[in-house]
């Protein structure tokens, strides 16, 4: 997959926005790596996909689910930028038998060895993860492409 149009589009995306200047580098980055755990959390309770007691089912509100998951990658390319790891063109799309609690588990083991040990490598595994959660989601990488 092609994610070369995700950085351009993203990059006019934060043009608009309005940083806090009294905060220090580290402060905007240590925000955002929070915002991105926060919001990888909200996903995963959109699904209920922790839920391990016997409930009456709940109705998925698929579009709420979909903007949420393009927000969660709007910011993972943004840390990209920020980290001048937006020189990746392509990303291996890897479909996976993990059921979704591990694949939510996965996303912020990703992120933790972003923060820990930051690397472009760290970086393209935190995306094929989240590509890869949004297959398993239903929608399908044209899908992704064309509602970023």
């Amino acid at each position: 997959m092609n994610i070369k149009s995700f950085f351009e589009a993203q990059r006019e995306r934060n043009k608009q926005i309005i940083i806090d200047n009294s905060l220090s580098e580290y402060k905007i980055w240590a925000r955002k790596h929070l915002e991105l755990h926060t919001k990888i959390s909200h996903l995963a309770d959109e699904t209920k996909c922790y839920k391990y007691w016997i409930s009456e089912d709940e109705i998925l509100n698929n579009s709420a689910l979909f903007e949420k998951y393009l927000d969660c990658f709007a910011l993972i390319i943004t840390v990209g930028i920020d980290k001048k790891y937006d020189a990746v063109e392509e990303i291996a799309i890897k479909p996976n038998d993990y059921c979704l609690s591990d694949q939510f588990l996965n996303l912020f083991i990703d992120l933790n060895d972003l923060i820990i040990s930051p690397s472009e490598d760290h970086y393209i595994t935190l995306i094929e993860d989240f590509i890869s959660l949004g297959i398993t989601l239903g929608y399908s990488v044209t899908q992704i492409e064309e509602s970023f």
